[in-house]
């Protein structure tokens, strides 16, 4: 007999003691509640303080390590399988204690850093910096992460996938850099890695919504509702799609007009500099007032700017070039 996709990719047709299962997996709820709620606040604490020292101390190791115990990606599933069983109840629980979730990684980051302000620039530091502003890579590694998180967590002969899932995405470093950016004072890249945090979390609830309805739990979980109610599970399900989607999709979009303006700048900024004294630097396209930072170092003659300037016209989108030029020498000393 012919199988639809959704059962090839659960394994089996989904049925009502599976998305029991799923639900007291994902959504906090019922007699053992309490439990479950703590179990997850003492592991993301936990997490957010790994993540925290890992990031001032610029070790790639210990962040992974904070990822791996992280439980933030639990509740996000949550708030995934209830938008896609139309549960208002769920919806609202899972959506709670994500938020709750937020809000303590960024309050543990920002409470360890402050007593130690004074002995790090975090913007100086490359774990930090690097997740203040999400990439388009970062977008599509979430979007792909939405799918592999509901099908590791739907399929119970694959749960063990559940740690690189975990890896593969950033939930909570982002979220304990907000905390020790704001302590240090640095709200603009706070802002950064708080965007950074939102393209994935939105990527996944898009992605593993959809994946858990084509699944079947959908079909199965508004089986027994009445009309009524699944009229108005399917609104809720449209509302929440769409408040999910719309930032979604102007995050994607802005992503993609930064990284278009930073290749073509790195591009032509190359071009005009060949055979002169000076090489590129770097290309910020994600300052403020649609101003693009272009940074330079060498010496001599700085070659014509009328010839960069017609290199990039009208393929910036209207935005702005700020040139900043540091002059280097070089000295060779006889021993």
């Amino acid at each position: 007999m012919k199988q639809s996709i959704g059962t090839l990719l659960h394994g089996d047709p989904v049925d009502e003691a599976e998305v029991k299962r799923i639900r007291d997996l994902v959504v906090y709820e019922g007699e053992d509640v309490k439990k479950k709620l703590v179990k997850f606040f003492c592991l993301l604490i936990l997490a957010s303080g790994i993540s925290t020292y890992g990031l001032l101390g610029d070790s790639v190791a210990v962040i992974i390590g904070a990822m791996i115990i992280a439980p933030l990606m639990l509740p996000i599933m949550g708030l995934a399988f209830s938008i896609s069983a139309s549960d208002s109840l769920a919806i609202k629980t899972s959506l709670l204690v994500s938020l709750g979730g937020i809000a303590t990684a960024i309050g543990v980051g920002f409470l360890l850093t402050l007593p130690m302000t004074s002995f790090f620039q975090p913007e100086n530091i490359g774990q930090v910096i690097v997740r203040t502003s999400p990439r388009l890579l970062d977008l599509l590694a979430a979007l792909v992460t939405g799918v592999a998180g509901a099908f590791a967590m739907s399929r119970r002969d694959v749960s063990d996938t559940l740690p690189g899932v975990a890896i593969a995405i950033s939930l909570v470093p982002p979220l304990a850099n907000v905390g020790i950016l704001l302590a240090s004072s640095n709200y603009s890249l706070a802002l950064g890695s708080l965007l950074l945090f939102m393209t994935n979390y939105f990527a996944i609830l898009v992605t593993g919504t959809a994946l858990f309805g084509i699944m079947g739990f959908s079909k199965i979980a508004v089986k027994d509702k009445s009309q009524i109610a699944k009229k108005r599970g399917i609104a809720i399900a449209t509302v929440m799609m769409v408040l999910i989607s719309v930032p979604l999709a102007y995050t994607g979009y802005t992503i993609y007009i930064d990284n278009s303006i930073t290749g073509t700048i790195t591009e032509a900024s190359s071009t005009w500099l060949s055979g002169s004294g000076y090489e590129l630097v770097s290309v910020d396209a994600e300052s403020k007032e649609d101003i693009v930072t272009v940074r330079i170092i060498g010496n001599g003659q700085l070659p014509s700017l009328k010839k960069l300037e017609a290199m990039i016209k009208d393929k910036i989108y209207g935005r702005k070039i700020k040139l900043e030029v540091v002059y280097s020498n070089n000295y060779v000393l006889n021993s």
